[in-house]
């Protein structure tokens, strides 16, 4: 029976949050770290069969959360510079069968859910190639140019809008790594250049990715909901 492994890239300095400390290790109101809200949901996925975090060499900070992480929860220091090379790296340390499902979930997507991972999974793994969860696009979608002149208008009924999980078969994912010419956006994007169709399932708003200081304030709001949901 395949068996599904996690990866959580997690080897970005965040940048565009304009703080010393990478989001990812970032406390919230709930005195957890973005990581630890992540790497706590997936743990109770019985259906996940190892968790495997991968952060830069240089990184420290997950030293102090080691102990907090679950059993099946292992850390490599193999960050790359880009996402797509640490997912790369991530998967030539782990032992994999060539139809192991390999699934990639952002560390900065605090907003998944046990409900919604059991759905993905019960909906992605019937799939041959794999697929990812995404959001149809709300707002009307506009094509500019290098000026930032509008070009064009696009069909919003024919755009989404990716997020994680991403999960396809292990052997098709690490040769899309491997021979994709440039850098993939996602894990989806190098499945696309062999000529495959990936599955896309519905998310939720939720599931977005902080990106920005003014997200932290929205992942607050997110956990509260989420919170208030379950209890209902």
């Amino acid at each position: 029976m395949a068996k599904i492994h996690l990866i959580i890239p997690a080897a970005g300095s965040s940048l565009r949050m304009g703080q010393a400390l990478p989001k990812q290790f970032t406390v919230l109101g709930n005195n957890k770290t973005l990581i630890e809200i992540v790497e706590s949901v997936f743990s109770r996925i019985s259906q996940i069969d190892s968790i495997n975090i991968a952060v830069s060499k240089e990184q420290n900070h997950i030293e102090i959360l080691k102990n907090k992480f679950s059993i099946k929860t292992h850390i490599h220091y193999c960050g790359g510079a880009s996402r797509a090379e640490t997912v790369l790296n991530a998967i030539n340390q782990i032992k994999c069968m060539a139809d192991d499902w390999v699934m990639v979930h952002d560390a900065a997507r605090i907003g998944i859910t046990e409900v919604m991972i059991h759905q993905f999974i019960d909906a992605i793994g019937k799939d041959k190639v794999g697929g990812i969860m995404a959001l149809p696009a709300s707002d009307t979608v506009k094509r500019v140019n290098k000026q930032n002149k509008i070009i064009s208008t696009e069909s919003r009924d024919e755009i989404w809008l990716a997020q994680t999980p991403q999960m396809f078969r292990f052997k098709l994912l690490r040769k899309a790594l491997e021979n994709f010419d440039g850098i993939p956006t996602d894990e989806s994007e190098a499945i696309e250049s062999l000529g495959h169709r990936p599955k896309l399932f519905k998310g939720s708003p939720l599931n977005f990715k902080v990106t920005f200081p003014d997200d932290m304030k929205r992942a607050e709001k997110s956990l509260e909901i989420l919170r208030v949901n379950k209890h209902d």
